[in-house]
């Protein structure tokens, strides 16, 4: 199995953003005098996550994502700010969160020498342009297809289609789709009938029915060998 295109994902697979994500929420929440404790993180992270996988489900916008996470945020630990301020800030300070994985920019390197790449993302355009800016990866991205910019989150087929008319390939069978989610990344796959290779640098139990799944890497330069 030899790829010359590849759509890769951007959270959790060349970007840590969990750390950018305390980041933020640390900064933004300072910004109104508000301390947060990593128990604090720990519970926005799992609201958040919740939310994600509702917008995965088609259950909710982005729009209402980025507000509601915060409201129930609020709620939660009884704070006075306003959620809509709150979200606002969150937004700016993840955009200068940009923590690359060891990995991730020497691989776009070799990638980006011999095959056409794309990072292909369920975020917001504000966030992953300016850290795509801050990480040193632009040179080796031919193209940058965000949810949304583009009305459509992963699993959503439609997404990693133009993701690939932007590269120019008419040839499904030449590109694969690489993250670390099941249920975004893996599932997208999936829908748009293109080879999954799977991220997993944690060892989770891999899905027995899971055919689209054509590889499974534990560190992100395994993937050279299907270049």
């Amino acid at each position: 199995m030899k790829k010359t295109v590849w759509l890769l994902d951007a959270d959790m697979t060349l970007f840590d953003f969990e750390k950018a994500e305390h980041f933020a929420l640390r900064e933004a929440c300072a910004r109104f005098g508000i301390e947060i404790s990593v128990k604090e993180s720990a519970l926005y992270h799992e609201i958040n996550e919740a939310l994600w996988r509702k917008l995965e489900r088609g259950e909710i916008t982005q729009a209402a994502l980025q507000i509601q996470r915060f409201e129930t945020f609020a709620d939660a630990l009884g704070l006075s700010a306003d959620p809509h301020a709150l979200a606002e800030a969150f937004v700016a300070q993840l955009g200068e969160g940009c923590f690359l994985f060891e990995q991730a920019l020497s691989l776009l390197q070799n990638l980006h020498a011999r095959c056409r790449v794309a990072i292909v993302t369920n975020g917001i355009t504000q966030v992953q342009k300016r850290r795509l800016q801050l990480s040193g990866l632009s040179p080796y991205v031919d193209a940058l297809v965000v949810s949304q910019e583009e009305g459509v989150s992963k699993p959503d087929p439609r997404i990693v289609e133009r993701a690939l008319e932007r590269l120019g390939c008419a040839d499904r069978a030449q590109a694969a789709l690489v993250g670390d989610s099941l249920t975004s990344d893996m599932a997208a796959a999936r829908n748009a009938r293109v080879d999954g290779i799977w991220y997993n640098p944690k060892g989770l139990p891999r899905p027995a029915d899971a055919p689209h799944i054509v590889a499974e890497i534990r560190q992100l330069h395994d993937l050279m060998q299907f270049v």
